[in-house]
């Protein structure tokens, strides 16, 4: 969809149980909240989709609902591409579709093929074209609706934390006709996030295991986008081949179905004596997760410090000394700020705070760059303007008492920031 390039923010550290070498340490949400809340996730991800806007449309503001759309974040997505603009008609459109809420939004709109076309033209199998149940299908739909309703309460019940903290991720579900669907058991697409599609269930721990699996891929959609999670350099990284299906992933792929498939696998052994669907995942989640987890640990080194955190919580695995390494280095990497410097934001750049502080830029060049921004920087950006030039003396003054460190230190940390945004094109030095 849109690349995102980080500068280095520290997290907090999360407890561990004691356990043995390829043991998960802690739950799935507790690594996730370590990472990010869901709360503050979902904000940070509204944060940039409100920035897109602002470069394309500005003035424009997202309401929370339209900023979660999937519709709306898939055209936002194209353009931030570079596949043309942001038409203000057809987020008008996006917003009109009707749905039915049961503890989660279902896509009930008899318009709803030509509206959520994208998605269902994305995840389609090869000679297929899914079809959405909608009201149009009258009792048919009604019956479905219910098993879905059932299915996100017995989540609830069943993994009442693991359903908090995945299912704010997902904004929408829409139901497939089974005899269009071409055996699709459930999908997502991280180009059309935040909306899950389904085959018409039969089951309800059938949606149950459907949540959980896609709402893992709508929380990492929401982590890598917004987290420091994917090195540059993880393009062009080994493909891994699994060993049922012999497919071939690149790596973001890998990450985001060993992810999915440890919460599967933390969600089976919660389940007692719940019936299975036909298609189920679970008896092979953990399995699965192993295989793929273990390949991901010897890739490592294209991971960040937010993906590795992750993925040595949920395998077990000890961290080596290259979890300590820095993001950026700005020994080598980052411009040498003159102390006499004076400093402001580069005219092409936009700036959007989320509620934590935490600032995302954009450079308006074609397509468009984006950045989020460490602690520091975040802070720094927001003491200069794009007009006047501020003097590094003056930041400084700030820096110290809102930092509430040593002149000294504080000047370490100024350089640094500055150094990287400087470096990045986002601020510049003038006379």
């Amino acid at each position: 969809m849109f690349g995102v390039s980080v500068t280095p923010l520290r997290r907090g550290t999360f407890s561990t149980e004691s356990s043995v070498v390829g043991s998960p340490v802690a739950s799935a949400h507790v690594l996730h909240a370590a990472i990010a809340p869901a709360a503050v996730l979902v904000d940070e991800r509204r944060t940039l989709y409100r920035l897109a806007v602002d470069l394309f449309a500005p003035g424009t503001e997202l309401s929370d609902n339209l900023a979660d759309h999937p519709i709306v974040r898939y055209e936002i997505g194209r353009a931030l591409a570079g596949q043309g603009g942001l038409e203000q008609a057809r987020l008008a459109e996006a917003a009109a579709l009707s749905v039915r809420d049961v503890g989660i939004d279902v896509i009930s709109d008899p318009a709803a093929a030509s509206l959520i076309e994208a998605p269902l033209r994305i995840v389609a199998p090869a000679g297929a074209s899914p079809q959405p149940l909608t009201e149009a299908d009258g009792e048919r739909f009604e019956a479905a609706l219910a098993i879905v309703a059932e299915g996100v309460r017995l989540f609830r019940e069943i993994a009442p934390d693991m359903a908090e903290d995945l299912l704010v991720h997902v904004s929408m579900l829409a139901v497939l006709k089974r005899e269009t669907s071409g055996g699709v058991v459930s999908a997502s697409s991280r180009y059309v996030p935040g909306i899950v599609l389904i085959d018409e269930p039969s089951l309800p721990l059938e949606v149950t295991e459907a949540l959980v699996h896609e709402g893992a891929h709508e929380k990492f959609f929401d982590l890598a986008i917004t987290q420091n999670f994917l090195d540059s350099r993880a393009e062009d990284a080994d493909y891994f081949e699994n060993s049922w299906s012999h497919a071939r992933w690149p790596l973001e792929q890998t990450f985001a179905a060993w992810h999915a498939y440890s919460c599967l696998a933390q969600f089976n052994m919660s389940i007692g004596t719940e019936q299975l669907g036909p298609d189920s995942l679970l008896p092979k989640a953990r399995e699965r997760a192993n295989e793929i987890g273990g390949w991901l640990l010897e890739h490592e080194d294209v991971l960040l410090a937010d993906s590795r955190q992750l993925l040595h919580g949920l395998t077990g695995e000890p961290t080596g000394e290259a979890d300590e390494r820095s993001d950026v280095d700005c020994v080598t990497l980052c411009t040498e700020i003159r102390e006499n410097g004076h400093f402001r934001v580069v005219s092409d750049v936009r700036i959007r705070r989320a509620r934590t502080g935490r600032a995302v830029v954009v450079r308006a060049t074609r397509p468009p760059e984006i950045f989020w921004l460490g602690s520091d920087a975040s802070w720094t950006v927001g003491q200069l303007d794009d007009r006047n030039p501020t003097s590094f003396e003056f930041v400084l003054s700030r820096a110290a008492k809102e930092w509430q460190v040593p002149s000294e230190l504080a000047a370490r940390r100024l350089r640094t920031s500055l150094g990287s945004l400087v470096s990045s094109s986002l601020v510049e030095s003038t006379p």
